[in-house]
């Protein structure tokens, strides 16, 4: 089975959406800052009060996940 740790780095910030208007997602952290997101970001079913983790990466490592999670998919597939 794929490793869903493949997805995410290794420091995810967590994240509490606390509401969305017009297609503009709130996004509130521990501290009480927060940041406006466009929905399109959002999981499909993500709703008002859920806990969401973000990543933040550099490109560099962007490509090194993708390329981890391809091999992960290719392994798979191939057992």
């Amino acid at each position: 089975m794929l490793n869903p740790n493949l997805l995410t780095s290794e420091k995810p910030l967590k994240v509490k959406l606390s509401g969305i208007e017009d297609g503009i997602a709130r996004l509130v952290f521990s501290d009480s800052q927060s940041v406006s997101v466009n929905v399109k970001f959002l999981p499909k079913t993500a709703k008002k009060g859920d806990v969401l983790y973000l990543s933040i990466v550099n490109e560099e490592c962007l490509d090194l996940e993708r390329e981890k999670v391809a091999k992960a998919v290719l392994d798979e597939i191939l057992r």
